[in-house]
Formats: structure tokens, sequence, C-alpha cells
């Protein structure tokens, strides 16, 4: 008897497997409660000093530059150098390129299309 249950989508209608990876990465990393209020923090505040964000969230040096140095490597967020003085901030680019992304895939389906009209309010925040 054959199977009624549907395969596995089609490559060309789902995410690239780079996608997927990269994300999975993201995901992981900021599900983690401090590292995910770092990047509260600096979306609220814009670009910190460590200094700024070990007061803030009441953590230690080590554990912040920890956790900034995985954000960093996973491009989660961006450094800026100003003296001797390192400001760390959201990449933007990078959320906006993964929100776009997400988005546009819900998109397919019938039964989502308002999010056409929620990501565009998004983007041009």
């Amino acid at each position: 008897m054959k199977s009624t249950r549907p395969g596995p989508p089609k490559t060309d209608e789902f995410f690239p497997d780079a996608y997927i990876k990269r994300a999975v990465k993201i995901l992981k990393l900021i599900s983690e409660e401090s590292k995910l209020r770092v990047m509260l923090l600096l979306a609220k505040e814009g670009p910190c000093r460590v200094t700024h964000i070990c007061k803030t969230l009441d953590m230690n040096q080590t554990t912040i530059s920890h956790h900034l140095s995985l954000l960093r490597n996973a491009e989660l967020v961006t450094t800026a150098r100003e003296g001797t003085s390192i400001y760390y901030d959201i990449n933007e680019t990078l959320w906006r390129e993964m929100g776009r992304q997400f988005f546009e895939h819900l998109q397919k389906g019938d039964d989502i299309h308002f999010l056409g009209r929620f990501l565009l309010k998004w983007l041009n925040k």
C-alpha cells in the first residue's frame, strides 16, 4: 500500500541548508539567558563598552568578554574602536537579512499573506 504522507519539502521551496545551519547557530547562542541579555542591552542602548555592559547587567568582565567574543564570532555583534575604547553593537545588517529571508519564506503560504505588511513595517523601522 502506497503512503499518502507528504515527503520532505523540495529544496527550492525551503531555506538553503547554509541558512538553516547559520540560524541554528545563532538561535543556540541567544537562547542562553546572559547572552540574550547582552544582545537586548545592545539593541536598546546602541554601542556600549564592556564596562557599561558589566555594570548594567551586574556581571563580571570575564563573563561579558567571553559572551561578546562568541557573539562577535557568530557576527551577531560588531565592534568599533574610538581611541583606546572598543564599542560593541548589534549587527543590524545580519538581523535584517535573517529576518527578510525568514519572512519571505513564510509569505509563500496562502494563509499568512498578512506577514508581508508586517515585514514592510519591521524593515522600515
